[in-house]
């Protein structure tokens, strides 16, 4: 597993910096500013609501998964977000192994891994496997497939490794249930070629409107 220890992340302006002080593009800013994951046709009050509620579930799940929540202090609201990933959790056998990790990619992107872990022996696996999760409070949508090629870079840097690692999204529903989406691994290739391209015309536009 590659180390990214040297990476700065800035919780309240959701930034990263390298171990030098110099800015990062994150995974999802770059899919955002390239078009690639559009919310543009979402009312703000909106889409302000879902980022809120995505914030407050990713905490709450972290703090599942790290031994520290206290259940009596959860907002009814946010219960079944919470139902539903101990479900599949319980379902899976998915064990996390690493837990809202902000990362440095070689490659020279950042971001913030929401799950990383191992998985059971199944018959398709039957060694067992280990998987990224990414969570959504919604649908799992296409672009989520380019996002987890970009992260799995944080496990290993090397990209005939990184292929391997299963992609999963998962959907966590209001109503307690889940979504699971997971991406092939013949399309690895692919959906990171898409994010090195998006990547690359964001940091053209970002550099055409640096003040020199």
């Amino acid at each position: 597993m590659t180390s990214h220890s040297d990476v700065q992340f800035d919780a309240a302006t959701h930034t990263y910096y390298d171990a030098l002080g110099v800015r990062k593009l994150s995974v999802t800013w770059i899919l955002a500013q390239s078009g690639l994951c559009d919310f543009s046709f979402v009312e703000d009050e909106v889409r302000a609501r879902a980022m809120q509620r995505g914030r407050n579930v990713h905490w709450l799940l972290q703090l599942e998964d790290e031994g520290r929540l206290n259940y009596r202090a959860v907002p009814k609201a946010l219960r079944p977000y919470r139902m539903a990933y101990l479900a599949w959790k319980r379902n899976s056998g998915f064990v996390p192994q690493l837990i809202e990790t902000p990362f440095l990619s070689n490659f020279g992107f950042a971001g913030t891994l929401d799950r990383y872990g191992r998985l059971p022996a199944t018959v398709m696996y039957p060694r067992g496997s280990r998987a990224l999760v990414d969570f959504k409070t919604g649908s799992v949508q296409e672009w989520v497939a380019i996002q987890l090629a970009a992260y799995s870079l944080r496990i290993h840097s090397n990209p005939a490794l990184a292929r391997m690692v299963r992609r999963i999204g998962l959907g966590l529903k209001e109503d307690g249930s889940y979504q699971v989406r997971e991406f092939p691994a013949e399309t690895w290739e692919i959906d990171f070629a898409k994010f090195l391209e998006a990547k690359k015309r964001v940091e053209e536009i970002t550099e055409c409107l640096t003040p020199q």
